[in-house]
């Protein structure tokens, strides 16, 4: 979504602009269906394919279409055709930005708004469509025939809980990786009486899962809920809340920070009262992040960013 939001940025502010879309790879490809870049008409582009020799074809020919040349299909087999190395094929589809400006902003308001819908490319030279639908069955874009379909889920969402040291320093990561970052504490300890940080979106003074809801909405397959306060009582009464919410079975991640003997603690505690069951634990993430042996602030916040990233992209979680 941040390329479409700058194509028309770009287009309001400096002129045409033209948009490159992945639409299908087969074998080993750099970027897969669904990346964009957007070029002008003097061959400055913002986003990327995956480099190289398919990514230097691609702005020679988004400059032209930026200049008033028609959209164009254009297919590339990476070896046979541009001497790359990795060995698979990619297909583009390369656009003028302004006859699919509605669309394109209709589909970021959408975006904003966490409603369900998906954009169409046509391959036909026709401008984008935006549909909003009532739920998703797929994640991932598909070519079918000569549209490019995508779901357009809400954006990813990380539900922070605790504002201290280590949130302090993944916060900002998290922000940059495009997680719209809403920060939950109590204020107790003051983490909240200065401005609150510059890559919160949005703060809720509260650690209780219920007053966050009613203040962010519901919560589901988009929403990160990361727990890492400075009290462990604290961290262990919001993970119960979680086990317990109907959200749960919908999260795309729930993960606490510590070590493995503060969460085998939690876990022999929770299935007493009777709150951990085998299913609801197993969506559990803990300790949080990718085992890096990181113990910085600076450094833990890498491994969940990592953690964060793996999920979001479907990846298998190493382990």
């Amino acid at each position: 979504m941040q390329v479409l939001r700058e194509a028309l940025e770009r287009a309001r502010a400096r002129g045409p602009q033209a948009l490159v879309t992945v639409v299908l790879t087969s074998g080993s490809t750099p970027r897969h269906a669904g990346a964009r870049m957007v070029v002008d008409g003097d061959g400055v582009a913002s986003g990327t394919i995956g480099g190289g020799r398919v990514e230097m074809e691609a702005v020679a020919r988004a400059t032209a279409v930026a200049r008033g040349a028609p959209a164009e299909r254009v297919r590339h087999h990476l070896v046979r055709d541009l001497a790359m190395c990795c060995g698979g094929s990619m297909e583009l589809y390369v656009q003028p930005v302004a006859p699919s400006a509605g669309a394109i902003a209709a589909a970021l308001d959408l975006w904003r708004a966490r409603r369900p819908a998906r954009l169409v490319t046509h391959l036909d030279g026709a401008p984008m469509e935006v549909e909003e639908v009532g739920e998703h069955r797929a994640r991932r874009p598909v070519l079918d025939g000569d549209r490019f379909v995508e779901p357009l889920w809400p954006g990813d969402r990380v539900l922070l809980f605790g504002l201290g040291h280590v949130a302090r320093a993944t916060g900002p990561v998290l922000a940059g990786l495009g997680f719209e970052m809403v920060v939950c504490d109590d204020n107790e300890t003051g983490a909240l009486d200065q401005a609150p940080p510059p890559w919160a979106a949005r703060v809720v003074t509260s650690f209780e899962l219920g007053d966050v809801v009613r203040e962010v909405g519901p919560i589901g397959p988009a929403d990160y809920l990361i727990i890492m306060t400075r009290d462990h009582a604290v961290d262990q009464r919001i993970l119960e809340q979680a086990l317990v919410h109907e959200s749960l079975p919908a999260l795309a991640y729930l993960g606490v920070i510590g070590s493995r003997g503060k969460i085998g603690r939690f876990h022999k505690r929770l299935v007493a009262k009777g709150v951990a069951t085998p299913e609801r634990w197993a969506r559990l993430r803990g300790p949080i992040g990718l085992d890096i042996a990181a113990e910085t602030p600076a450094e833990i916040a890498i491994s969940v960013a990592a953690e964060l990233i793996q999920v979001r992209n479907g990846a298998e979680r190493a382990g």
